[in-house]
């Protein structure tokens, strides 16, 4: 083993500025352009502390880094701007390596330049991995970029997908609901109590479908977050008793009995309206659906505090317990058997839940069991607002005849939509397709253009455009349509419609418009 002085002449002899430092960072050897580079240069470092000794621009780079290597046992290296004659200051990277004994325990730690040819490499290497670190994060913003672009195009499928299945599904039950329209208006069950029964039977199946086909709409798109609530002040109580009215046709052939608790007051909460009663009128269809003939039913509206409270509670088959806390999912079903022979798509609840939870509120089910009936509690934040005061209808005024075109591709409910019209004692024409029923425009100058969107070759749109084009505002142009999306009723506005309405359409509805036209 070389003796201290070999030690010292071999660290002196090396053209690399060196110190040798301990593991108590004192200098053990240190070769003069390592005391010229790294120390004050006044004196001999070595059995001094390294800090105590080291050069001003040196002092807080290598006394962080020497406290480092003490520390971790591991190389790190930094720079200082070193004074050069004439020049700006120079770059300069300093090493500090530790140094192991036979043990592997630290003994001290060199501190020595890094030479051009180390730092360029070192900086080569820094500058690959950040090259390597750089592509791999391009390409996993390209990789979620295209997941962005694919699910876009997958939303964009499926609003066209359920656009163009609600068309195609409104499109036939129009025609079923104006059939049925027709044959009531006319009489036709007058004294035949077998023909009376089969017409409910139908108008309730068809009612039954309509609401089906909105469930199932409903519910994709409360998936996609698509459902825009029109909040204001609404009284629950007067939404209550609208639901239980509409509910009677389903209710009187099981001969359940229906039994309303309200108070005497309005209870008001921030509710869209429509959606509200939807909310009421799906449980309360549940309810009549899996409750047997003769069962009762309970509709309660109450306050609690802040809290205005809706309960349906039915004495029917009941919620098994394991399926209590899935009865909201979507497509979720009890008992196979029972829930088949009931009917439905397993999606009423979902949407309600949905619908609730968008108005703040919250939603419950409870049920004791199979066959021992069920419970759900809507709870909604109650307002201060007073809702707007519910009038008594006044008899509609007398209709006034109309000049009114007929647009529809569909025979079937071009044909039932005009003679129910012609009850109504209107003047109509129609047309199968957009160039006939522009030209049929033109020359015989409707008061109301009624236009299914869905038309071959010229859509509605374009039809609207060019009826507006040559009739200015003398005539109203109604979409009567099957596409119930919101980005159709966008592009009915951009075309010139004046009013919007989906199949099928009430025939009240319809007439009501008429008469303001």
């Amino acid at each position: 083993m070389a003796s201290p002085i070999e030690a010292r002449m071999i660290v002196d002899a090396l053209s690399t500025p060196l110190l040798v430092l301990g593991s108590d960072q004192v200098v053990l050897a240190a070769n003069a352009c390592g005391i010229t580079t790294f120390t004050q240069g006044t004196a001999d470092p070595v059995g001094k502390n390294f800090k105590d000794v080291a050069a001003e621009i040196w002092r807080v780079p290598l006394g962080e880094a020497v406290d480092y290597v003490t520390r971790e046992g591991r190389a790190r290296t930094v720079s200082a701007m070193i004074p050069a004659p004439e020049t700006t200051a120079d770059p300069c990277d300093a090493v500090v390596q530790p140094i192991r004994r036979a043990d592997g325990m630290l003994a001290g730690a060199v501190i020595t330049i890094e030479n051009a040819r180390d730092s360029d490499r070192r900086l080569s290497a820094q500058l690959h991995t950040a090259n390597a670190e750089l592509q791999a994060a391009n390409e996993e913003l390209e990789a979620r970029l295209e997941e962005l672009r694919r699910a876009y195009r997958m939303d964009e499928e499926r609003n066209r997908f359920l656009a163009m299945l609600a068309h195609e599904l409104r499109n036939p039950l129009a025609a079923i609901t104006n059939a049925l329209s027709l044959l009531r208006r006319r009489r036709v069950t007058d004294g035949d109590r077998t023909a009376e029964h089969a017409l409910r039977i139908a108008e309730r199946q068809s009612q039954s479908q309509a609401r089906l086909l909105e469930d199932l709409l409903d519910a994709s798109r409360l998936v996609l977050g698509k459902i825009t609530l029109r909040l204001e002040p609404t009284d629950l109580v007067t939404i209550a008793r609208q639901a239980v009215d509409a509910a009677q046709v389903a209710i009187q052939p099981r001969a359940q009995m229906l039994r309303v608790q309200v108070p005497d007051h309005g209870i008001a909460v921030m509710a869209d309206p429509v959606r509200l009663e939807q909310i009421v009128s799906n449980l309360l269809g549940n309810a009549i659906k899996y409750t047997a003939p003769g069962g009762q039913i309970t509709v309660a509206v109450s306050l609690e505090a802040e809290t205005a409270r809706l309960t349906l509670t039915d004495t029917g088959i009941g919620i098994e317990p394991e399926l209590l806390g899935h009865v909201f999912d979507l497509f979720t079903q009890g008992d196979g058997g029972r829930a088949r022979a009931a009917g439905g798509l397993g999606i009423g609840l979902t949407v309600v839940r949905h619908l609730v939870e968008l108005h703040g509120g919250t939603i419950e089910a409870r049920s004791a069991g199979r066959g021992r009936g069920s419970t759900f509690v809507v709870s909604l934040p109650r307002v201060d607002a007073v809702p707007a005061a519910t009038r008594e209808a006044a008899a509609p005024p007398r209709m006034q005849p109309r000049r009114i075109l007929v647009i529809d591709d569909n025979r079937d409910a071009r044909e039932l939509l005009r003679t129910i019209l012609e009850l109504d004692s209107h003047h109509v024409q129609e047309a199968a397709d957009g160039v006939h029923a522009v030209r049929l425009a033109v020359a015989w100058t409707p008061e109301v253009a009624l236009i299914d969107i869905g038309l071959p070759e010229m859509d509605g749109y374009e039809v609207a455009r060019r009826i507006r084009k040559r009739l200015g505002k003398a005539v109203r142009l109604v979409a009567l349509t099957g596409y119930g999306d919101a980005e159709a009723r966008r592009l009915a506005a951009v075309a010139g419609f004046d009013d919007y309405l989906v199949k099928p359409v009430d025939p009240d509805t319809l007439a009501e418009l008429l008469r303001t036209a």
